[in-house]
C-alpha cells in the first residue's frame, strides 16, 4: 500500500479580492468570476516558484530518494539551472504537458517507482504560479500561487493511495490557444469524459462509492454539471475552498484534501476521491482513505 507520509505547502502570501486582481475586467467579468465561487486569492507577484518549492521542502522532515515536480504552466527558474533542494543527491525529474491533470500522473509515476523497486520514497510537488494579474486570469477564473509536496512510501497508517486513472483525450491540443472550433468540442464533452475517469477510477478500488470528493477549484458551475451528470449528491462535492484559494492549477485539489483533513473535516477511515479535469481533454483521480 503506497501513502502519504507527509504533506506540506505554501501559499501565496498576499491574499487579495477579486475586484483587485481584475481591476481591467469588465463589471460582468467580474460578477461572473463571484458567481462561479471566487472570492479571496493567495498570491505572489514577486517571488520565484523555485523559492517558494525550497521553502514548502525545508518541512519534509525525511529526505526523500527522489522528488518528481509537476507543472501545468512553465517552469521559470532564476538562474536557468537546475534547483538546489534542501537534499542533496536526490534525483530530480519534471512532469507536465497534461495541463490541471498533471499533479495525478505525477502521483501514479511515484507509486510505479516505489511499488517497482526503484525509490523506497519519492517526494511528489505540485508547483504553480503566476507572475503578474494579467497572467493569472484565463477563461473567467483566477489563478492562486501555491506549492505543495507529498512525501510517497510504502507502508501502512493514513492517506493511503487506493487507486488513480488518469484519461487522455486530447480535443484542443494547444489549451486557451486552439482555435475556437476545438475548444467547443472539447467543453461539449468535458463532463461526461470527466464522469468516466471518475467511474474507472472507482473501478480500480474495491469501493463502490466514496464518501467525498474534492474537485479543483476553477469554477463550481462546472461541479453542478458533473453531479447532475452523475446523479452524486452535490453536497459531496466538495469545491467551496474556491473561496478561498481561488485556482491552483494542477494541484489544488491535493493542497484542498490536505486542509480538509487538518480541519478535520475528512475523519480518518473516510474515502475521497481527488478529481481534476485538464483543460484541452485530460481528467485526472485519486482515490484515498484517510
Amino acid at each position: 500500500m503506497i501513502v502519504i507520509k507527509e504533506f506540506a505547502y505554501k501559499l501565496g502570501k498576499e491574499v487579495r479580492c477579486v475586484e483587485e486582481i481584475a481591476a481591467e475586467c469588465s463589471k460582468e467579468e467580474i460578477k461572473h468570476m463571484y458567481q462561479i465561487g471566487l472570492n479571496k486569492v493567495p498570491t505572489d507577484n514577486e517571488c520565484m516558484l523555485q523559492e517558494m518549492i525550497q521553502d514548502v521542502c525545508k518541512q519534509i522532515t525525511q529526505k526523500p530518494d527522489c522528488i518528481l515536480i509537476a507543472h501545468s504552466l512553465p517552469f521559470i527558474r532564476e538562474d536557468g539551472q537546475d534547483m538546489e533542494l534542501c537534499w542533496s543527491n536526490v534525483p530530480l525529474y519534471y512532469l507536465s504537458g497534461m495541463p490541471c491533470a498533471i499533479m495525478h500522473k505525477a502521483v501514479e509515476v511515484a507509486s510505479s517507482f516505489i511499488e517497482k523497486g526503484l525509490y523506497h520514497s519519492v517526494l511528489v510537488i505540485g508547483a504553480d504560479k503566476a507572475y503578474s494579474d494579467q497572467e493569472r486570469i484565463f477563461f473567467g477564473t483566477i489563478m492562486g500561487d501555491g506549492v505543495i509536496a507529498l512525501l510517497l512510501e510504502e507502508g501502512i497508517g493514513t492517506h493511503q493511495i487506493l487507486s488513480s486513472y488518469i484519461n487522455t483525450t486530447i480535443l484542443a491540443s494547444d489549451g486557451e490557444n486552439s482555435n475556437a472550433s476545438d475548444i467547443a468540442a472539447f467543453r461539449r464533452v468535458n463532463v461526461s469524459l470527466m464522469r468516466q475517469a471518475m467511474q474507472k477510477c472507482l473501478e480500480k478500488s474495491s469501493l463502490k462509492n466514496v464518501d467525498y470528493y474534492i474537485t479543483h477549484t476553477s469554477n463550481r458551475e462546472f461541479w453542478n454539471s458533473v453531479a447532475a451528470l452523475t446523479k452524486i449528491p452535490r453536497e459531496i462535492f466538495l469545491d467551496f475552498n474556491i473561496q478561498n484559494t481561488g485556482h491552483m492549477n494542477s494541484h489544488d485539489s491535493f493542497y484542498h484534501y490536505c486542509y480538509y483533513c487538518e480541519k478535520n473535516m475528512i475523519l480518518p477511515g473516510q474515502t475521497v476521491m481527488l478529481i481534476n479535469p485538464g483543460f484541452g481533454g485530460t481528467q485526472g483521480c485519486t482515490l484515498l482513505r484517510r
